[in-house]
């Protein structure tokens, strides 16, 4: 499946080639289907999952477009780890489970920062709901990215020399 997935974004990659690395043109296209995903499954939510202005979940009663991010977040953060892990960040060492820590980690952050900047937009600002995630979620992806790439998905270790490396 990894080879089928990479052959695709490469087929796109050519002209882009004197612009970008081709490791930095295939996490942006997973990054970009990730994305669409993310804006499909709140659109879809908060228009015909989530009808009610206040929706209750559990112990909670939410917001509909915050039932709406939830939903996005429960389908979006697997696929988004299972496409870095085995397809863009194959070279890390790091084990599973740390990855896994630091990407719920990563996402734990985007999820505050989502939820906040998305009651600004909608409540202050009056900025349609879906045209809110859209501009969030481009203003969170640079610092996913190198959070991702240099952190979460990283081969060398926090806080070590390359020449102490050798005695570890």
């Amino acid at each position: 499946m990894r080879k089928f997935i990479l052959a695709f974004i490469d087929f796109f990659y050519p002209p882009f080639k004197g612009f970008i690395s081709q490791h930095n043109f295939r996490y942006l296209a997973t990054g970009g289907s990730t994305w669409l995903l993310g804006i499909a499954v709140y659109w879809l939510a908060f228009h015909y999952l989530f009808l009610a202005e206040d929706v209750n979940i559990l112990f909670f009663t939410v917001r509909r477009e915050t039932a709406a991010l939830i939903a996005d977040f429960m389908v979006v953060i697997p696929y988004s780890f299972l496409l870095n892990r085995y397809v863009i960040f194959t070279h890390s060492e790091v084990k599973a489970h740390i990855q896994l820590l630091r990407f719920l980690n990563l996402n734990f952050i985007n999820i505050l920062l989502t939820y906040v900047m998305q009651k600004f937009f909608i409540e202050y600002l009056g900025v349609y709901p879906t045209v809110s995630k859209v501009v969030v979620s481009v203003l969170i992806a640079a610092f996913s990215y190198l959070y991702q790439h240099y952190f979460t998905f990283s081969v060398k270790k926090i806080g070590v020399k390359k020449k102490d490396k050798k005695h570890l």
